[in-house]
C-alpha cells in the first residue's frame, strides 16, 4: 500500500519562518523535496494556464504527484449539468501532467446539493464523462449518506472522500473505488475548521482509520488543509512520524517547526 500525503495548496506566506524557512526560496520546489503529492485548491477558483501547469511540472520531482480540486464552475455554479465542455477543458490544461504527475480529481459538491432523482441523474452523467483517471468526490450534506451513493459510486469506481470535519458521517471511512481513496483533514475548529492544530491523540486515531483502508484500496491520498500558521505541514510530517514512513529530510524540516513550538506542544509528542 502507497500513503501519498501532503497538504491542501503549498502557496502560503504565512507559512515563511515556520515551514519555509525565508522569502527568497522558491515555494514549490521546495515543497516537493518535503512531499510527495499536493492538493491544488486554487484551481477550484480558476482554471490554471497550461503554461502554468508546465511550470508545476518542471518544479518537482518526476514520482511527484498534483491532486486537483475540479472548478467551481462545474460543481457549484452549473451544479454538474451540462459541463461536458468545461470538463475537457479542464483536461487540456492537465495535459503536462497526465497521466505521470497526476494524482486524483476531486469534484466537492457544494452544502445546497441535496440527494434527489435530479441530482442522482446529474452524478451520475457527469460520472460518464471520466476517462481512465484517478477520481474523488466529496459531499457535503447528509443525505448522500446512503447505500444507492455508496453504489453509484462503485460503479465507476469513483473514491468517497473521507474527511476529518464536523460533518460526521463524512468522517467514517467508506470506501468506494477500488484502486484509490481519498483523505482530507479539514480541522475542527468553531468558527473556522481550518484553524486547528491536530493533537497527537487525534491523529494516533487516524493512524488507525488509515491502517483499515490500507486493507482495501493499495494507493491512499490524504492533504491537510488546516493551513493556518502551518499546522498543516506540521500535522502532516508529525503523522509521518507516528506511522513510521517519515524521512530524514523529512524529520529535519519537523524539528525546524517544533523548535518554534510552544514547550507544551512539542512534549505533546514526544
Amino acid at each position: 500500500m502507497t500513503l501519498l500525503l501532503g497538504t491542501c495548496g503549498w502557496s502560503y506566506q504565512e507559512w515563511t519562518g515556520l515551514f519555509y524557512p525565508d522569502n527568497r526560496v522558491a515555494k514549490l520546489p521546495f515543497y516537493g523535496k518535503v512531499f510527495d503529492t499536493v492538493e491544488v485548491d486554487s484551481s477550484f477558483y480558476k482554471i490554471p494556464s497550461k503554461q502554468m501547469v508546465r511550470g508545476w511540472a518542471r518544479s518537482v520531482g518526476d514520482s511527484f504527484k498534483f491532486s486537483l480540486k475540479m472548478p467551481k464552475t462545474i460543481t457549484h455554479e452549473k451544479r454538474l449539468a451540462g459541463v461536458k465542455k468545461d470538463f475537457e477543458l479542464f483536461l487540456d490544461v492537465l495535459d503536462p501532467i497526465i497521466p505521470a504527475k497526476l494524482g486524483c480529481l476531486l469534484a466537492q459538491l457544494p452544502p445546497s446539493f441535496v440527494f434527489g432523482p435530479e441530482e442522482m441523474r446529474r452524478l451520475e452523467e457527469f460520472f460518464s464523462l471520466f476517462p481512465k483517471l484517478q477520481f474523488a468526490v466529496e459531499f457535503r450534506h447528509d443525505s448522500w449518506n446512503r447505500q444507492e451513493t455508496w453504489s453509484l459510486l462503485k460503479k465507476y469506481n469513483v473514491a468517497n472522500t473521507i474527511t476529518d470535519s464536523p460533518i460526521e458521517f463524512l468522517c467514517r471511512p467508506i470506501i468506494t473505488a477500488t484502486t484509490h481513496s481519498f483523505i482530507r483533514w479539514h480541522g475542527r475548529g468553531n468558527q473556522i475548521w481550518y484553524d486547528y492544530d491536530y493533537s497527537s491523540k487525534e491523529l494516533s486515531d487516524w493512524q488507525e482509520k488509515i491502517k483499515m483502508v490500507e486493507t482495501k484500496v493499495p494507493l491512499v491520498y490524504g492533504y491537510f488543509n488546516n493551513h493556518y500558521k502551518a499546522r498543516a505541514p506540521t500535522n502532516a510530517l508529525q503523522f509521518l512520524q507516528k506511522t513510521g514512513k517519515i524521512t530524514e529530510k523529512q524529520k529535519q524540516i519537523l524539528q525546524k517547526i517544533e523548535k518554534k513550538c510552544t514547550p507544551s506542544k512539542i512534549t505533546d509528542f514526544i
